[in-house]
């Protein structure tokens, strides 16, 4: 007999076997974070999850089960049973194609848009033929792949008569698919195009995707992100003299951590700011911060890049005749910089704050820092666009507060600064009182438990 798993009346469970692909690591964030809490919540429930993935370290992961190094020609055996996760490492060579370029052990990352047509060629095929082999001896019952490329693309041509499911993460579009899309785009129109179902984090992602790659809206699905509850959760704290803000996000311009800071100095009243993250904007927003400080208005703009779309806009404020005193009034808040805090510390972090300022320029398929900030009881401020603005304006309408955490994008700074003095003028505890109605939004709406479950549903349906 199936049991009920969950807390949606009619769910019965009933183990499955599911093969997850996903071409990078389970650490770090975006779709890495999405990888491994799906596979760890799946396993969980009782399910048999096989997750091909480059892994290095799967002992950092208590819920693995087994390890599998699969090179070519090597026939994979699953274990035995159910509720199990087993890692399975294709060989690829040296050459990890990747979106952003970052550093990988033991392999060499290049960006999709830099990797020749002869390394792209080998790393699908070792991949294909990979998951050719776990297919043929495991017979899961849900195939899932994850981006635009090239997971889709390996998917389409190893899974035979089987249907996959894909899930778009939104970096393979904007750094591969859109950038070169006389290479990619074929490849991600055959991926997506012989999907069951492509999912997306936000009804924008589907639409954006939609827009460059034709031949499946039809069958697109929103499934949110998930936050991890248990981990970010509200917590017990004594408000300090002055009002928390934080920042959590790449130190890069697209994150618009600089229109943040420079929002300090229109705030009616001085805050504490906390910014998490890391980036190669860091060094110069650490300028920037010690120029507001200390009130020097020509520092401040020589941190900003007046040739750069997302940052002269913020420097003009600052050269325009209101610019020295936005700079002395910013010297009056306190500004830290915590470097990268990974998700156990940085859930210590986040309840601390009473806002989280979500100031992203370029579109997000979802607003994932916001759902994990408002999980924690605390209000999050964001623009409205893309999906970090579903997540926006999902919080308003359930708070019965319109336009109370969102603000034009158009209005920049001066949009962020204008929602944070209308959000610190409340009583402390009523934005106390505010923020935990906000995690009660998220942990019915967000968790990495319903997310889990509905993109096994759509991967599975008849």
């Amino acid at each position: 007999m199936g049991r009920n798993c969950g807390t949606e009346p009619g769910y019965i469970f009933r183990p499955m076997r599911i093969l997850l692909w996903h071409g990078y690591l389970l650490s770090g964030s975006g779709s890495n974070i999405y990888t491994r809490a799906i596979a760890h919540r799946w396993r969980e429930e009782g399910h048999h999850v096989v997750v091909m993935c480059q892994e290095r370290h799967p002992e950092g992961f208590d819920w693995i089960d087994e390890e599998v190094e699969l090179r070519p020609g090597q026939e994979f055996q699953p274990s035995i049973g159910s509720s199990a996760c087993e890692l399975v490492r294709p060989y690829i060579g040296e050459v990890l194609p990747v979106y952003v370029y970052d550093e990988y052990e033991t392999l060499t990352a290049k960006r999709f848009v830099d990797v020749t047509d002869g390394e792209l060629a080998e790393y699908n095929r070792l991949n294909v033929d990979a998951m050719k082999a776990v297919i043929g001896s495991f017979d899961p019952d849900a195939i899932i792949t994850g981006h635009e490329v090239m997971g889709p693309h390996i998917a389409a041509n190893a899974c035979g008569d089987r249907s996959y499911l894909v899930k778009l993460h939104g970096s393979a579009l904007e750094y591969a698919v859109k950038e070169d899309p006389g290479r990619f785009l074929p490849y991600a129109v055959e991926g997506l195009g012989k999907a069951r179902a492509v999912v997306g984090g936000s009804e924008y992602i589907l639409r954006e995707a939609a827009a460059v790659i034709p031949g499946w809206h039809d069958r697109g699905r929103v499934v949110n992100p998930g936050v991890d509850i248990d981990l970010f959760k509200p917590a017990d704290r004594r408000p300090g003299p002055r009002p928390v803000v934080g920042f959590v996000g790449k130190l890069i311009a697209n994150k618009g951590a600089h229109e943040l800071l420079v929002a300090l100095g229109l705030l009616d009243d001085p805050v504490d700011l906390v910014v998490v993250g890391f980036g190669d904007m860091e060094d110069r927003l650490r300028t920037l911060a010690a120029a507001l400080s200390h009130g020097d208005v020509r520092a401040a703009i020589d941190a900003l890049r007046s040739d750069d779309p997302r940052e002269a806009p913020t420097r003009e404020l600052l050269q325009g005749g209101a610019g020295p005193a936005i700079v002395q009034r910013a010297s009056r808040s306190r500004i830290r910089f915590t470097g990268r805090l990974e998700h156990e510390p940085l859930s210590r972090v986040l309840p601390t704050f009473d806002a989280l300022v979500v100031p992203s320029i370029l579109g997000e398929a979802f607003g994932m820092v916001a759902a994990e900030g408002a999980a924690c009881g605390v209000v999050p401020v964001v623009p409205d666009h893309s999906g970090i603005g579903e997540v926006g304006r999902v919080l308003e309408e359930a708070l019965a507060r319109p336009g109370a955490l969102s603000y034009d994008p158009q209005e920049r700074t001066a949009g962020i600064a204008a929602r944070l003095n209308e959000l610190m003028a409340l009583p402390r505890s009523d934005l106390r009182e505010l923020g935990l109605r906000a995690a009660r939004v998220a942990r019915e709406r967000w968790s990495w438990e319903h997310c889990a479950r509905d993109l096994l549903a759509f991967a599975s349906e008849g």
